[in-house]
């Protein structure tokens, strides 16, 4: 399932070598909550960044990829 959010901050991370994102992201049917989305670098755009509108594929509520919308 697809959900459109907002990204409002950007951590890049890296665990036993592998590089990682925690971003905060704000979901449009609900912008005034926050909820934290952790992806590795494989499964999402080149330099995410605060401010982005992007979709966020999740499977039980765990993030599987992370778009950028145009």
């Amino acid at each position: 399932m697809a959900r459109e959010a907002i990204i409002r901050k950007v951590r890049p991370y890296e665990l036993h070598g592998v590089g990682y994102y925690q971003l905060a992201v704000s979901y449009s049917n609900d912008p005034e909550s926050m909820r934290e989305v952790r992806i590795a670098n494989d499964s999402i755009y080149a330099n995410p960044a605060a401010g982005d509108r992007i979709e966020v594929d999740l499977i039980l509520n765990v993030a599987t990829e992370v778009r950028k919308k145009a």
